[in-house]
């Protein structure tokens, strides 16, 4: 093997070091470690939606993998470049996208060569590719969420940033039907409280009987 070591794990999780948001005030701190777990997971769901209830050739594995590496470049020291900079101008933009691909590229050398091929299309990604526009669908569902919990927080900083989101989100909606039927079965509960969210399980009501009949030992 040509590479003895590699920083590539290393990089990988320096996410829980990178701030995303850099600019805004906010109640709860959100790092890249957290979206890319909580996009992974959105990605998954949205990938079996589309396979499983709408018959398409989509792999839901590889949908949550592409939003796990979503965020290569930022990883590998890019950090985390705001809208109202990285979209200023088209040559800011330019300027921007380009840099993103040289670090995605310089991850993709920090791996071993017999891995880089498999690698590669997770971290430089075909914007073509079911896959990755579902994944960066659901990259668009956490920063709706984010913002709505801001918000729910009485932090006004985020009403531009969630008018963005509903403008993204709605073209979602009407681009992939997965998007539509997460909407509609999983968003507003993903907004509620723990007890709204739980109040369906069976250990809530068996909870509730034990203490209204004073027997609290759970025997």
């Amino acid at each position: 093997m040509a590479n003895t070591h590699s920083a590539f794990i290393g990089l990988m999780q320096r996410a829980r070091n990178v701030k995303r948001w850099p600019l805004m005030a906010q109640f709860q701190d959100e790092m890249l470690s957290t979206h890319i777990y909580e996009a992974s997971v959105v990605a998954h769901m949205l990938g079996a939606i589309a396979c499983d209830v709408f018959n398409e050739d989509v792999d839901p594995d590889r949908v949550a993998a592409m939003a796990i590496f979503h965020e290569g470049s930022e990883i590998a020291g890019m950090s985390d470049i705001p809208s109202p900079v990285k979209y200023h101008d088209p040559e800011t933009t330019a300027a921007i996208k380009k840099l993103e691909r040289r670090f995605e590229a310089m991850l993709i050398k920090t791996l071993p060569e017999a891995l880089q091929q498999r690698y590669q299309s997770l971290i430089e990604q075909d914007k073509e590719d079911v896959h990755v526009t579902l994944a960066k669908a659901a990259d668009v569902l956490c920063a709706y969420l984010k913002c709505d919990y801001e918000l729910s927080k009485s932090n006004s900083e985020f009403s531009n940033a969630m008018q963005e989101m509903e403008v993204q989100l709605k073209r979602y909606k009407e681009k992939l039907p997965a998007v539509g039927y997460f909407c509609q079965i999983f968003l507003e509960d993903a907004k509620g409280t723990l007890d709204e969210q739980t109040k369906d399980l069976e250990w809530i009501e068996r909870a509730n009987t034990l203490h209204l009949d004073g027997n609290e030992s759970g025997e």
